[in-house]
């Protein structure tokens, strides 16, 4: 009873030889079941059976406290057991671990000390895990797990909408007739549509897993994020379609991918520059709303507060309190509870005030440099797809609050990709410090052949 061997190049991980397939087939199970936790579907239960709008804004749920607890038990046993993989992971996940770090230490002037410990360990859990994800293995072998958990989200959305409709339908105001499915909420049904086809296209070109539960993933998504009536997992998709089609070029290790890299850049730079210069009339003919649902108004009452705070901000999570002043006075204004920014620069800001946006900067920018450095190297097999993906995450934190967001899949799958391409990173640096090895061995072989024959 064997199970694959760690990567040859040492920086993957694996079970022992010695480990029965059962305790493989147990790790998987286990993984596939945070994800669910992740993906939120039917999450929490109460929320979603008992309470279908929900509880009381920002209170702790007990699922997810003992989800929390429970992945650190879980995580605890899988690092000792890829404990050759993780120093090596986590020496990669460097500016993320000093974000963490810093968002921990924010609790000394957060007015709210307790509240930031809590969801610092959240979002440290989270980042943990998506490194043990890494861990496990090739990549493709996390798509094709990520196949399975939105087919079984896909399934249950169905079923839901079958067995009990009004269950099924949203209950967000001036949208109810959408679908919700399996979620809470309708965005977040639309979300999971906009994952599920990402990863389901990348996994059935490139064979990993069941092509047949791809198909049916795509397909699913594509009807219930037509349900969902949830548009920024278009964008999003888009943005991701966008990378690849760029990162794919540069690839090419030819001029004439060079050249049609260069274009597509400079398409994207004109499509900002449009945004830049009349936001209004770009979301009119997108027939999108030129406040963003409200979101404008929001941002210039919290970029006011960021002012107030600019150097280290309110604490980590901490700003958004029922029982916080500055919050209850833009909730007053706006006449809205909103749950956080819905931008993540600015919630980045009023968390951590402008170190903190440095730190957010320093991560995205190790992405971008990143798939630079292995753009043309063979060994560089999803490099391509983790750096569409970061695009993605990128354009959807412009109207939404995910990066570095404690319980988020989208703060998972951005982790995911950024230790992955620090991964290749070092396999294209240890592939070039081979050859060049061998060049060298090669060079004194035939030095000291002329030297006989001389």
């Amino acid at each position: 009873m064997t199970v694959a061997a760690t990567r040859s190049n040492g920086v993957g991980g694996a079970f022992p030889r010695a480990a029965p397939n059962l305790l493989l087939q147990l790790e998987t199970l286990l993984a596939f079941g945070f994800l669910i936790t992740f993906v939120q579907v039917f999450w929490p239960p109460d929320t979603f059976f008992i309470r279908p709008k929900g509880g009381a804004f920002g209170e702790s749920h007990f699922y997810d406290t003992t989800t929390i607890v429970s992945l650190y038990v879980f995580l605890a046993v899988v690092i000792y057991i890829r404990r050759a993989a993780f120093p090596i992971l986590l020496r990669v996940a460097w500016p993320i671990l000093a974000l963490t770090l810093l968002a921990l230490v924010s609790a000394y002037w957060s007015d709210d000390p307790l509240l930031v410990i809590r969801r610092t360990g959240t979002v440290f859990a989270t980042t943990l895990f998506a490194v043990y994800l890494v861990a496990r293995g090739d990549l493709g072998e996390l798509a094709a797990l990520m196949v399975k958990v939105y087919a079984f989200a896909m399934a249950a959305s169905f079923a839901i909408l079958i067995l009990s409709p009004a269950l099924a339908t949203s209950n967000n105001e001036g949208y109810t007739h959408a679908i919700r499915g399996a979620f809470t909420d309708k965005n977040q049904l639309g979300a999971a549509c906009g994952l599920g086809i990402i990863f389901s296209v990348y996994a059935f070109c490139n064979r990993f897993g069941s092509r047949v539960l791809a198909g049916f993933v795509f397909t699913a998504g594509v009807v219930l994020l037509k349900l969902s009536e949830s548009r920024t997992p278009l964008v999003m998709m888009m943005a991701v379609l966008y990378g690849a089609l760029v990162c794919s070029a540069l690839r090419r290790r030819s001029g004439v991918g060079a050249l049609i890299g260069f274009a597509l850049i400079v398409v994207g730079l004109a499509g900002v520059a449009a945004l830049a210069i009349d936001p209004t009339g770009v979301l009119v003919a997108l027939g999108r709303d030129p406040t963003l649902t409200n979101r404008t108004p929001l941002w210039h009452l919290v970029w006011g507060y960021i002012v107030q705070r600019p150097w280290l901000g309110y604490g980590y999570e901490t700003f958004w309190r029922l029982d916080g002043p500055e919050a209850n006075n833009i909730w007053a204004t706006v006449h809205w509870i909103a749950p956080h920014a819905h931008n993540a620069w600015l919630e980045l800001a009023l968390g951590l005030g402008v170190v903190g946006v440095f730190f957010g900067i320093v991560v995205w920018l190790t992405v971008f440099t990143r798939f630079a450095r292995i753009a043309t190297a063979p060994a560089a097999r999803h490099a391509v797809f983790c750096t569409a993906l970061a695009m993605g995450i990128f354009l959807e934190n412009i109207t939404e609050y995910a990066f570095f967001r404690r319980g988020e899949i989208l703060w998972l799958l951005f982790v995911v990709a950024f230790v992955e391409l620090g991964r290749e990173m070092l396999e294209a640096r240890r592939g070039r410090l081979a050859l060049s090895a061998a060049a060298r061995a090669e060079m004194r072989r035939q030095w000291q052949s002329r030297r006989v024959l001389a």
